[in-house]
C-alpha cells in the first residue's frame, strides 16, 4: 500500500511524502526542480546526486556526496523524463531494492505528476 501526504510551505515550496514496500520517499517541489529523498528511515544527507535536463542532449548528472552510484543514474532518468533539475538524497539501499525503488518512483510520477512537477 502507498501512503501519501502533502503540504505547502513558505514561498510556494511544496512537500509531499509517500511510503511503499518498506521504503520512504519525500519530495520537495520547487520551480522547475525537485528534491527526492529515498530511504528506509527519515530523510538524511548520506548520498546526494543531481541531474539537469539539457536541450538536444542527454541529461547531465553527477554524484555530489556519498557512494550510492544508482542515485546518479536515477537522477539522470528523472531529469530526462521530467525536464526538471533533479536532486536525489538517498539512504543506502540493497542492490535488489534499487529496481523496485525506481519502479515505485516512476509509477508515482505517472499517477501524481503534480507531486513532483511545476508547469512554469
Amino acid at each position: 500500500a502507498v501512503v501519501s501526504t502533502q503540504s505547502t510551505g513558505k514561498g510556494g515550496v511544496r512537500h509531499g511524502a509517500f511510503t511503499a514496500m518498506g521504503l520512504h520517499f519525500s519530495v520537495i517541489k520547487m520551480v522547475q526542480s525537485f528534491i527526492l529523498w529515498v530511504g528506509h528511515e527519515e530523510a538524511s544527507m548520506n548520498t546526494i546526486s543531481t541531474a539537469l535536463s539539457l536541450p538536444s542532449r542527454p541529461p547531465s548528472s553527477s554524484r555530489i556526496l556519498g557512494t550510492q552510484e544508482w542515485t546518479t543514474l536515477l537522477a539522470q532518468k528523472l531529469a530526462g523524463k521530467t525536464k526538471h533539475q533533479v536532486f536525489i538524497f538517498a539512504d543506502e539501499l540493497e542492490p535488489d531494492e534499487v529496481p523496485m525503488c525506481e519502479k515505485i518512483i516512476f509509477q508515482k510520477l505517472n499517477q501524481s505528476p503534480a507531486l513532483f512537477l511545476t508547469t512554469s
